[in-house]
């Protein structure tokens, strides 16, 4: 029988998270679900424990890579590649959740939304709590996360995602599967390392609406292992050219966000990002771009003449 949900768990090093991970998904509220089970050539023991699962009633694949992928991306695509579910949820193998997460977040869903996500608290190895994951006054006024809300996914771009990512952990999201297009696993995400997640929501939302949930059910983990996508990079140098990225994808896709919206899109990244040496950074990581370079240019002329 076809299962409402398929739950896919990408791992990679995290044996010593992995059995409270899957405790927390064999036991939801809702039970009509597949698990699908992917391993990225991890070099501890986490092999093993997904391969002890293999027969359990829930574990419809397990797929142990000899060779590291280099990509979390990949690996979704992978997942979901093998999903016999109409709904998805990408549940990281070192983070943890609620025991009812499935059950309200397809409440929501069967309501009016197609993208369903949850309050996501940050945890300690031991899953100590260390503060809320979404907390976005500093950033938008009024703060809409303070309460349970629905919208537009174009108006959730324009005023939000387009300014940062609001979506910070996958494990806190379910989402139908038929909003996923053919080319929504392009090459370009595919070599993003830091953030592929933020383009693929991008992408996912312009098609329908969106919930938010503010209750605590997600268990997003913070520790000390290095990630392999991490490693031998400049992580900030790469993280502002996948950001520069993401804005041309915004810019160059009027069906998604109107010029009016990049215009206040470009101003509020401003206003929150210009500080230090960043814009000649920008200019070094956009070099390819004279376009780019001349809106970067004018943009950072208009914020010294409004600061003085």
């Amino acid at each position: 029988m076809k299962p409402k949900v398929s739950i896919i768990i990408p791992n990679y090093n995290h044996a010593a998270f992995l059995q409270q991970r899957l405790d927390s998904v064999f036991n939801q509220t809702f039970q009509d679900f597949e698990v699908i089970l992917l391993d990225d050539a991890s070099t501890d023991e986490s092999a093993n424990l997904l391969k002890a699962n293999k027969n359990h009633p829930k574990v419809s694949c397990v797929v142990i890579n000899t060779e590291n992928s280099r990509s979390p991306f990949k690996q979704w695509k992978k997942g979901i590649d093998l999903a016999k579910g109409d709904y998805i949820w990408i549940a990281e193998s070192d983070d943890y959740c609620a025991l009812d997460f499935l059950e309200i977040c397809l409440i929501s869903l069967n309501k009016a939304s197609g993208i369903a996500y949850v309050q996501s608290v940050d945890v300690d190895t031991e899953g100590k709590k260390l503060s809320n994951r979404i907390d976005y006054t500093a950033t938008f006024k009024p703060n809409i996360w303070t309460g349970d809300f629905t919208l537009n996914g174009i108006d959730f771009i324009s005023k939000y995602l387009s300014v940062k990512n609001v979506i910070p952990n996958a494990s806190a999201v379910v989402f139908k599967k038929e909003l996923l297009s053919s080319n929504c696993f392009s090459t370009q995400l595919l070599t993003m390392k830091m953030c592929g997640d933020w383009l693929f929501w991008i992408q996912l939302a312009s098609e329908t609406n969106i919930t938010f949930v503010n209750k605590n059910l997600n268990f997003f983990r913070h520790h000390a292992q290095v990630s392999r996508n991490h490693q031998n990079i400049d992580k900030k140098k790469r993280r502002i050219f996948e950001e520069s990225v993401i804005r041309n994808y915004l810019k160059g896709n009027e069906s998604i966000v109107n010029q009016t919206a990049n215009k206040k899109m470009y101003k509020k990244w401003f206003k929150l990002h210009a500080k230090g040496d960043l814009f000649k950074r920008e200019f070094y990581m956009l070099h390819h771009g004279f376009a780019n370079k001349l809106l970067l240019a004018f943009q950072f002329i208009r914020f010294k003449l409004k600061k003085n």
